[in-house]
């Protein structure tokens, strides 16, 4: 049987066509740090695990190479996923929490991922081992360590293991082509080299010590929020703060919201009552302002009748094409839909989104092909065709601004809100 790692035409041909939807599930995403992979040698790529499905995704999709991965093993119960997870090379890795007798599947997953780097092939883990949407971190799991240790002793010096730290930093977690990503790759740690100085070291420690510089390396990638009583507080004024730049600035943004928590967090230390009061005061500014069901987008305009002037403006100039581009990507769409929506999880949501558009309108624009270069001459046909390429993501992306309009009006209506956010900024602007 062919092993997992081995190369594949039929994976090479799926991973042309599935990249570029990566890519296009959002409105911006932009890699960082490539500089930072090792130019040889066996690498574990670790990032946060954010977003279900679409973390590893993204990690795949940043260069064309090939990608052995590990995702927790219940998302392998139903046939057909797992026939799909396995030809995107992913293996199902079992954790303890998934009861005793799981552990024994376990063992032999580690061996497998070892193997893998035995063969030079990159491999990634999501060391949480398992999915929050939050800007924090989980504590790492022991496979990660183990994994590098093994592949370490395996290898025997011949190449060096790596832990490649990766920090995914979402603008949203629930909406589909609406939200920016920012994927930073961050210094390599050399664990061969890091387990030849301390050679004298029990395992126990060694494997504690990998696993502390990896969260640690990986909470420099993120906007690390403590999971607190104050996180969700703390992350509504951080978004406040950093409103004021520009969306597809994703780098500004990053800077900008890191900045804020760190200085709330000192806020913390410094005056606890008084940061108290702030963070009561933003609670239950968030809660008012989503009970007036108006969005945080609508809140960082300076001018609120221009912003919502020139969203409806954008959505009604722009409503015939959307309608062209909806009614042919119509199958899609609504399979999509239905079945995002028949998930419990929403942080999944969008990972079923993509699986759905990555496979029926593919399909569905070679059906359109056909129909077209059948009717019409082949210059329109083809004209069509590439227009048609982006529908089902400019559909999307049209319902988000739909939306965002409508929350600008509100916003613009809702003098209680407006106040009330300029005096949460007033306040953080004195800190």
């Amino acid at each position: 049987m062919k092993k997992i790692y081995e190369s594949d035409w039929g994976y090479t041909v799926v991973r042309a066509i599935a990249d570029p939807y990566i890519h296009a599930a959002f409105t911006k995403i932009r890699y960082e740090g490539r500089e930072n992979l090792p130019e040889a040698g066996a690498p574990i790529f670790s990032p946060n695990h954010c977003d279900a499905l679409l973390d590893p995704l993204v990690v795949m999709a940043k260069d064309h190479e090939k990608m052995v991965f590990v995702a927790r093993a219940d998302i392998f119960n139903k046939p057909v996923i797992r026939k799909i997870l396995t030809f995107f090379k992913i293996m199902p890795i079992h954790r303890v929490r998934d009861g005793f007798r799981n552990v024994l599947n376990a063992e032999d997953t580690i061996e497998k991922s070892i193997e893998v780097l035995n063969n030079l092939v990159p491999f990634c883990i999501l060391p949480e081992g398992r999915h929050r949407s939050m800007h924090s971190l989980l504590p790492l799991g022991k496979g990660i360590a183990r994994i590098a240790c093994g592949a370490d002793k395996t290898l025997e010096g011949r190449q060096h293991v790596y832990i490649v730290p990766i920090g995914c930093e979402y603008g949203d977690y629930y909406r589909y082509r609406a939200s920016t990503l920012l994927v930073t790759i961050g210094k390599p740690i050399d664990v061969s080299a890091y387990l030849a100085a301390h050679a004298g070291r029990h395992e126990a420690v060694l494997l504690n010590d990998i696993r502390s510089m990896t969260a640690e390396a990986m909470k420099q990638l993120i906007v690390y929020i403590p999971d607190d009583e104050d996180y969700e507080a703390t992350w509504e004024l951080a978004k406040l703060l950093s409103g004021q730049i520009p969306e597809r600035d994703l780098r500004g943004r990053f800077n900008a919201n890191r900045a804020a928590a760190e200085k709330i967090g000192k806020l913390r230390e410094a005056a606890p009552e008084k940061a108290k009061k702030l963070f009561e005061n933003a609670l239950d500014f968030t809660r008012a302002r989503k009970r007036a069901r108006i969005s945080l987008h609508a809140t960082y305009t300076k001018h609120p009748l221009a912003a919502a002037l020139w969203r409806t403006l954008k959505t009604v100039v722009c409503l015939p094409v959307i309608l062209a581009m909806a009614l042919a990507s119509l199958p899609a769409w609504i399979v999509g839909e239905k079945m995002a929506h028949d998930v419990k999880d929403r942080t999944f949501r969008n990972s079923f989104r993509c699986g759905v558009l990555i496979i029926l309108w593919t399909l569905l624009l070679v059906v359109w092909a056909v129909v077209l270069f059948c009717t019409v001459k082949w210059y329109w046909a083809l004209a069509a065709l590439v227009l048609l390429i982006p529908a089902p993501m400019f559909t999307y992306q049209w319902v988000e601004q739909l939306r965002r309009c409508a929350s600008s009006w509100r916003y613009l209506c809702n003098s209680r809100i407006r106040h009330w956010k300029n005096d949460l900024l007033n306040q953080l602007k004195t800190l």
